[in-house]
């Protein structure tokens, strides 16, 4: 009798593992992709400050354009004493952004610091300032009064939005519903019914940031006239893998 109750003991036990594996076979599981296309309203663009010194800017001429008088007579780099505190550049600096209405709030600094110098002269610091633009024309108009004295480069960091994580969150969204919509017409094509998600993997996401091309960049450094407010959309793309249980 004891036997006869282990049997079905395990005839049972048997049965509800079938019939589990059964139902946990019963899935979908799909790729799910989005892409989306945003208009920066930002850059974020690059200066960095250099202390110089006066005599570099003393000479008029061309080093090709002396004659061999004047070159005697050219202050030699050796020469050079007069530097130019780095606190004078950032006030002029400062004072040329506000100019152009750009405030404090808009500027930060990202470096600060120098790794070498010239043998027998003093350190000339440096310094670097990440500033946020919403308004592209203001870069024409820097370029317009920037002092090039003392300014050791200017470039284009990167193109953003303000909202861009919204429209992160919004992107992956919208590969999750496609991977939805993927599973949900497959199994209608078999005349079953999509259950419940049963499981989200995060595929990967990527997002490209444009930077100007190097005819934007020369408006920047050497062409102010010309315009700087067209650029290239921040593309956002997502990719997700869900798995889908089967009615």
């Amino acid at each position: 009798m004891r036997l006869s109750y282990l049997f079905v003991f395990f005839f049972v036990v048997g049965a509800l593992t079938t019939e589990a594996q059964n139902g946990s076979s019963r899935t979908i599981q799909v790729n799910g992709s989005a892409e989306m296309e945003i208009e920066p309203d930002e850059i974020k663009f690059v200066i960095e400050i250099e202390e110089y010194w006066e005599e570099e800017f003393k000479e008029e001429k061309l080093p090709g354009e002396y004659s061999e008088e004047e070159m005697e007579k050219k202050t030699r780099f050796e020469e050079y004493r007069t530097k130019v505190p780095l606190a004078t550049i950032e006030d002029n600096l400062i004072r040329t952004l506000r100019e152009v209405g750009i405030g404090k709030d808009d500027i930060v600094v990202s470096n600060l610091g120098n790794y070498w110098r010239f043998r027998g002269k003093e350190f000339l610091y440096r310094k670097q300032f990440i500033i946020t633009i919403s308004d592209f024309s203001k870069i024409n108009e820097l370029a317009k009064i920037m002092d090039a004295k003392g300014i050791k480069y200017m470039n284009i960091g990167e193109l953003t939005h303000s909202n861009i994580e919204e429209y992160k969150k919004q992107v992956k969204i919208n590969a999750l519903q496609a991977a939805k919509e993927k599973a949900l017409y497959l199994v209608e094509s078999m005349n079953e019914e999509l259950g419940n998600v049963v499981s989200i993997v995060e595929m990967g996401e990527g997002i490209n940031r444009p930077v100007f091309a190097s005819a934007m960049l020369r408006t920047v450094q050497t062409s102010p006239q010309e315009s700087i407010n067209q650029v290239k959309n921040i593309n956002l793309t997502y990719q997700v893998q869900a798995k889908f249980a089967i009615k």
